[in-house]
């Protein structure tokens, strides 16, 4: 059985092939491309050698733009890797990292990403957690984790004139 394209009204046509002539947009083109062919009778096959694409993208490409026009042209990105943390986590983890450690029974002033990151995961806020997403984590919500800074003082009342 062969998969062709609906007919095409002419206005169609016209940007079909200005999408394939103009566009910089290599995918539209290419799906452009496959559209006209099929609208001129080419088969399938013909089409998916001309263009090198497998046979079933093709008819997947005529059968989408058959569904839902212009808009079948366009990429359709799946959006990525689903999220390891849920909004109560990452909330945890930005109340936590804004909280002094030592109010957490922590024995130290500020926190550093191993500490806070050894932190969530004994008190269960995460099972697991590298440093490099909390340190994402926080930049996104604009917190800053500051080092902690350390000098000495002189006890020495005569310091300045054996300094001289």
């Amino acid at each position: 059985m062969c998969v062709y394209v609906r007919d095409l009204r002419i206005d169609e046509g016209r940007k079909l092939q200005n999408l394939v002539r103009r566009s910089r947009d290599r995918i539209k083109v290419r799906r452009a491309q496959v559209i006209l062919a099929s609208n001129q009778g080419t088969k399938v096959p013909d089409i998916a050698r001309h263009l090198y694409f497998s046979e079933q993208h093709v008819r997947t490409i005529i059968k989408a733009f058959n569904l839902d026009g212009f808009d079948a042209l366009s990429a359709k990105y799946g959006g990525g890797r689903p999220r390891k943390f849920t909004e109560e986590q990452r909330s945890l983890i930005l109340e936590t990292a804004l909280c002094p450690p030592d109010l957490l029974g922590r024995p130290f002033r500020r926190w550093s990403l191993p500490k806070l990151r050894e932190f969530l995961i004994d008190e269960g806020i995460v099972e697991s957690i590298a440093i490099e997403t909390l340190r994402q984590m926080l930049k996104k919500a604009k917190v800053r984790l500051r080092r902690t800074k350390t000098w000495k003082e002189c006890n020495d009342p005569r310091l300045r004139s054996k300094k001289n």
